[in-house]
């Protein structure tokens, strides 16, 4: 017995393991580690791919934003500048307020986002329109008549008078903010933000002086905007679930806000209106985004350019973006996007509760399976150890049954089980990666879109070198030309006919007409610089040198004489027997052409040859080409001419021109 027991041998020393545990720790550790580096992978793509979404909604909410701002806020210089230009050229009288009544109404209806639109007096005369939420139209009247009162009209469909609201004592336009503004700054200025006149509408007015020609000051140009229409405007954008932007000056005062909050108080005792501070806001999201940036930046005078932070706020991330928005008039604002983390996780949280639970249910299952496979496996080697330890012991009359091999065969199809199971979580995941994938490509796809759409529309508006450059350096961009022909053009008795022809027939023919001459322009290789009213500017030799300007330019202008025969109809169905006649003006000489300035860029030239081109236009006649001696010396050999003789020119004084007729 003794000699069995050296044979076989026994090591007390050694830890006793349970062959069950054995089987099964194993088999559970390997269930943990897939599960959880599953769960793991998922949340980490799904956390990238959501903070990738979150840094693309900030973008572009922020972009779409400071478009819409850019364009609401350039629309009332806009209104000035031609309130201006209208007077300068003597087309309205400041004295005549019935004159000027019917031109300020008219102008409401044509700008919709002007809400106030006005001109103060030197003297202290003031005439202003004003349009109400109902969409009637007030007149604000200080003239001789009303010996200094403020009166204030309701008007009718057709915009005259009908129903005095109002009489208000000492009413002074020069004692105004805006009209303070504007005479100080001399130039196009934005006020400062206020409130209405005895109301409770804050405002901000886009001021500019109005001077005669000694320079002298006759009174301001005054257009509003309301701040409640940028309100409206972000109260109607979908930033997340709760996400909020509001905008607001560097001074930290409220402008807007998307949550329609008011952002100004009414002192009843100063009877006058307070504007608040946005870390004073009653919004607990806006308040604590300000804080926060004045906390980090320190100054908000300090952030210059659009930024993307993340913060905290009771223990909740929130996605953060401040953009400034400046002008040279004195805009000088920020706009924010702030968006809870929890409106993007929200959906990753459910889904990873959801994939914990799965995970708990398939352990207790592949635990129960691994504790019964244990059992039948180690049932024959326990058989086989009592009887081996029996051997040992010298008990030599020991049966040992042969037994089949079915657990083996159990335990394969239990670990095919696990297998299968853990190829369809993987499918999952690669899956929703796929989906996660497609969604950025085609979010990537729509941008690229959008890029060239804006390639295109940049490209029809300035040449493609000049916008290769602008690309490269948004500085000036101009340069001399030494030697180029233009080409200026008017409808002859347009102006008249508009009051004859209804407007949309009258500019469907006129779009009709200049998209002939855009044609020519292209078929002849040459540049259409601008459209002025019915007025048509186009230059050969430039961009590019081209040898041939001058042949191109009278190619145009014969072709533009040819296609005015085309234009008749429109005319005839107002029985009106005149018919359009177009008339040419052309010089060579030397100019200076690019594009200046930050914003709103036009392809545009300067110098003496370009003045000489519009002088031969509006000297010409109807129906016939004028061209200079420049021109003429250059084409004579390949066109015939009649000479007109010398003419007096405005600012040049006697010049000999002559009449193109045709190509020899």
């Amino acid at each position: 017995m003794a000699s069995l027991s050296r044979l076989f041998g026994s090591n007390q020393n050694a830890p006793k393991l349970s062959l069950r545990v054995v089987f099964v720790v194993p088999f559970l550790l390997q269930i943990f580690a897939s599960v959880g580096l599953t769960g793991w992978l998922s949340f980490r793509n799904g956390s990238i791919a959501v903070n990738d979404l979150a840094t693309q909604l900030r973008i572009e909410l922020s972009n779409r934003i400071q478009q819409e701002l850019h364009t609401y806020l350039e629309t009332p210089h806009i209104v000035n500048q031609i309130n201006v230009d209208t007077l300068k050229m003597g087309l309205i009288n400041l004295n005549n307020t019935s004159q000027m009544e019917r031109y300020l109404w008219n102008q409401l209806q044509q700008f919709q986002t002007a809400s106030y639109i006005g001109i103060g007096l030197q003297n202290g005369y003031y005439i202003g329109a004003n349009r109400n939420d109902d969409g009637t139209i007030e007149f604000d009247i200080v003239d001789q008549r009303t010996s200094g009162k403020f009166e204030k009209w309701l008007t009718n469909n057709q915009g005259d008078r009908s129903q005095l609201l109002s009489v208000r004592e000492n009413y002074d336009p020069r004692v105004r903010p805006w009209y303070k503004a504007g005479v100080k700054a001399g130039k196009s200025v934005w006020s400062e933000i206020y409130a209405y006149f005895g109301s409770r509408v804050l405002v901000i007015s886009a001021n500019q002086p109005i001077y005669n020609q000694k320079k002298q000051l006759l009174g301001v140009a005054s257009t509003d905007l309301t701040l409640e229409r940028i309100s409206q405007f972000l109260n109607g954008l979908k930033i997340g679930k709760t996400g909020q932007t509001f905008v607001m000056e560097k001074n930290g005062y409220l402008v807007a806000t998307s949550t329609l909050e008011e952002t100004f108080i009414v002192n009843a005792k100063k009877e006058e209106t307070e504007r608040i501070k946005a870390v004073k806001s009653s919004n607990p999201l806006t308040q604590a985004t300000s804080r926060y940036l004045v906390e980090h930046f320190g100054n908000l005078d300090q952030i210059q350019q659009s930024t993307q932070l993340t913060f905290e706020i009771n223990g909740k991330h929130q996605y953060l973006q401040v953009t400034p928005l400046s002008d040279q008039r004195g805009i000088n604002w920020l706009i924010v996007v702030v968006v809870p983390e929890s409106d993007f996780m929200a959906e990753i949280h459910a889904n990873n509760q959801t994939t914990i639970l799965l995970c708990l249910v398939a352990l207790f299952v592949a635990t129960l399976c691994g504790i019964l496979t244990a059992r039948w496996i180690s049932t024959p080697i326990l058989r086989l150890s009592q009887a081996s330890q029996a051997i040992a012991s010298g008990e030599l009359d020991q049966t040992i049954p042969v037994e089949s091999i079915q657990e083996l065969g159990i335990l394969a199809n239990s670990f095919n089980t696990m297998t299968q199971q853990l190829k369809a979580s993987f499918n999952e995941l690669e899956k929703t990666n796929a989906e996660l994938e497609k969604r950025v490509e085609e979010r990537t796809a729509d941008l690229r879109l959008e890029k060239e759409r804006s390639e295109q529309l940049l490209l029809n508006i300035l040449p493609e070198a000049i916008a290769e450059q602008l690309k490269q350096d948004t500085k000036a961009i101009a340069s001399a030309i030494e030697e180029v022909t233009i080409l200026f053009a008017d409808i002859v008795g347009f102006t008249p006919l508009s009051s004859k022809v209804p407007p949309i027939e009258l500019v469907g023919v006129l779009n009709e007409m200049f998209s002939i001459f855009d044609n020519l322009a292209e078929h002849n290789g040459l540049e259409k610089i601008k459209t002025i009213g019915d007025a048509y500017m186009v230059v050969g030799g430039l961009p590019l040198p081209k040898p041939n300007h001058a042949e191109a330019i009278a190619d145009m202008a014969l072709g533009m004489q040819a296609a005015m025969s085309h234009f008749q109809a429109p005319l005839e169905r107002f029985n009106i027997g005149s018919q359009f006649q177009i008339r040419i003006g052309i010089n060579t000489g030397s100019v200076v052409a690019g594009v200046i300035g930050i914003k709103k860029f036009i392809y545009d030239l300067w110098g003496d040859a370009v003045n000489i081109a519009s002088r031969m236009e509006s000297s010409g006649e109807p129906g016939r080409i004028q061209v200079t001696e420049a021109t003429y010396e250059r084409i004579k050999h390949q066109y015939n001419f009649e000479k007109r003789g010398k003419i007096s020119i405005k600012g040049k004084g006697e010049m000999t021109t002559y009449w193109l007729v045709g190509k020899k």
